[in-house]
């Protein structure tokens, strides 16, 4: 079957949906979402409470006024983050989708892009769509040719959620490099730590290389059965990563991270004690020796892999893309938007403002795109 759009958008994520809203009624688009439903990943952020940009972020405002000509109000919570004033990430898929069909755009669920080919006046996308006819599955394949093309399909963190690294192939097709991907924003492995499994603490965490501090967090440190969890230690695992030709296993062994459990407490409160049990939990302090208690140091083992993490590091390298409009340097008419690209934030809504405003930021040059295409005729016809 052969279908024919203007734009055609591959990914239904953050990205995509907030593209498609974007776009104008009369320029006509379709997603192709791989999953049965569009903003499945959304869904699960913050918590199923979507954690939509953060005050710190320069163009917070921009998303906020977006979401509200949309009827979504946010509220502010700690630490700058926003957050749908539901408190539901359903209710943000939900009139994202709503904006979508407002367009007039069409949303192809169950359908992925298989391969994508430059052609002389735009791009053949060849996907294939899944369906089940009388009981049984099936699949049917799509020939769509469009004048421009978004790839807003995500990374490959939480390939649950169908983020399984499709648009890297897709973009090396078309001419793009791709440098290292490795999951970010996730727990960090220590070895054996079943006996703290479950204890909470808060303290400051400082991830050292080569016995040298790389960065430091504040927060609640939460102990898993291998190694250390919570929004502090997702920060640094970033800076956890080989260098060009080093293996992962030579990487790992030149980190490590240091525990300061009690950063608020004088080194004189400190010294002397026989026990850290009083100002640790019982189980901590079995583990801890008192003189420890402010640099508590753990090897690195490793980082939880991809079905926990939040985000990829890596990706198409923001020199590749214009900064402004987000076209391809490398294939004109080629879009890219959200974590596809390498750019990577901590937790608290940076992720998804980059997601929101590099997906408006693409539509918006789209837009500028189609219209100096039209004949005077239509672009009067356009601008009523």
């Amino acid at each position: 079957m052969s279908r024919r759009y203007e734009v055609c958008i591959i990914g239904g994520g953050a990205a995509g949906l907030a593209a498609a809203v974007s776009i104008r009624r009369r320029i006509r688009t379709c997603i192709l979402e791989k999953n049965p439903i569009p903003g499945r990943k959304l869904l699960a952020t913050g918590g199923g409470r979507c954690n939509l940009t953060n005050a710190a972020c320069a163009g917070a405002r921009k998303t906020l006024d977006f979401f509200a000509s949309m009827g979504l109000e946010s509220r502010l919570e700690e630490e700058g983050r926003y957050y749908p004033y539901s408190g539901r990430a359903a209710d943000v898929v939900k009139v994202l989708t709503d904006g979508v069909k407002e367009a007039g755009h069409d949303i192809i669920p169950d359908c992925e892009a298989v391969s994508i080919r430059k052609t002389g006046d735009g791009f053949l996308i060849l996907a294939e769509r899944k369906s089940t006819a009388r009981g049984k599955k099936a699949a049917e394949t799509l020939s769509i040719t469009a004048d421009r093309v978004l790839l807003a399909c995500g990374g490959k963190a939480g390939p649950q959620y169908g983020t399984t690294g499709d648009g890297y192939r897709l973009a090396s097709s078309l001419g793009h490099r791709i440098s290292r991907v490795y999951p970010i924003l996730t727990a960090i492995e220590c070895g054996d730590m079943k006996d703290l499994k479950g204890i909470r603490a808060r303290g400051t965490v400082t991830l050292k290389k080569d016995g040298r501090p790389v960065a430091s967090e504040n927060g609640e440190i939460q102990f898993t059965e291998d190694g250390i969890s919570g929004i502090c230690v997702f920060n640094l695992t970033p800076m956890i990563r080989a260098e060009e030709g080093e293996s992962l296993r030579d990487a790992l062994a030149r980190f490590e991270v240091s525990l300061d459990l009690a950063p608020d407490l004088p080194p004189e409160r400190l010294s002397g004690r026989r026990s850290s049990f009083g100002i640790l939990t019982e189980a901590l302090a079995a583990r801890v020796k008192p003189e420890e208690i402010r640099n508590w140091r753990l090897p690195v083992r490793g980082i939880k892999g991809w079905r926990q993490a939040q985000c990829t590091g890596g990706g198409i390298p923001l020199d590749e893309a214009d900064p402004v409009t987000m076209e391809s340097r490398c294939c004109p008419g080629l879009y890219l938007a959200g974590e596809i690209l390498d750019r990577q934030g901590p937790c608290g809504g940076f992720n998804l403002q980059n997601a929101w405003e590099t997906g408006i930021a693409a539509a918006e040059a789209i837009n500028a795109a189609a219209g100096k295409d039209a004949r005077p005729d239509e672009r009067r016809e356009k601008n009523r």
